[in-house]
């Protein structure tokens, strides 16, 4: 089934246009590319070229330094199918850690779900697949990464004020590379 496809063969959701209005800060004609075709070009040049068009897109809107991308692979909480997700990253004493902000937005992103299931999963970096393991950060661990990723990533505390709106507190994930496993174990699956 192709990545820009629901569980059930139905078109991914696309973004509201209030939430690409808030994440853009005002500027939503810097949005270019939108949509399953465009996040699901994102995901091959991420995957193929470690660059993601969407994070600079919205770097630029709001005046913020480009993240580094990664492609991120999981296990469908409900389907157990591999879904595919590129994201921004932080790295930090040898781990990897992505925020699940989706915006600001209402709910958290479905990676986010299937990691909280199954923290088991592959990550594109550059151009290299590693299996890694991950889970979300509960509150404490939060409360330690939270200064360290709004210093490295301004716009968390944006999409926090915004998050609060709707009693959601951004969920961080801090993933771990695992030693020894074989990089092509998603192919296998």
């Amino acid at each position: 089934m192709p990545a820009d496809r629901g569980p059930h063969g139905s078109a991914a959701p696309r973004i509201p246009v209030e939430t690409v209005r808030f994440a853009s800060y005002g500027r939503p004609w810097l949005i270019v590319l939108r949509g399953p075709r465009a996040m699901a070009f994102d995901r091959w040049l991420v995957r193929r070229a470690g660059f993601s068009l969407v994070s600079l897109q919205y770097a630029l809107a709001g005046r913020h330094r480009y993240s580094p991308t990664l492609l991120l692979t999981t296990i469908g909480a409900r389907s157990g199918a591999l879904r595919q997700a590129a994201l921004p990253y932080l790295e930090r004493d040898g781990t990897l850690i992505l925020v699940g902000s989706k915006g600001g937005g209402p709910t958290d992103p479905q990676w986010v779900r299937n990691l909280r299931r199954d923290g088991r999963c592959w990550v594109h970096i550059g151009r290299r697949q590693l299996p890694a393991i991950g889970h979300i950060a509960d509150e404490r661990e939060r409360a330690e990464l939270y200064d360290f990723v709004c210093q490295n990533k301004p716009n968390v505390p944006h999409y926090q004020q915004r998050a609060d709106t709707f009693g959601r507190a951004i969920p961080f994930a801090v993933l771990s590379i695992r030693a020894g496993a074989g990089a092509n174990e998603a192919a296998d699956r």
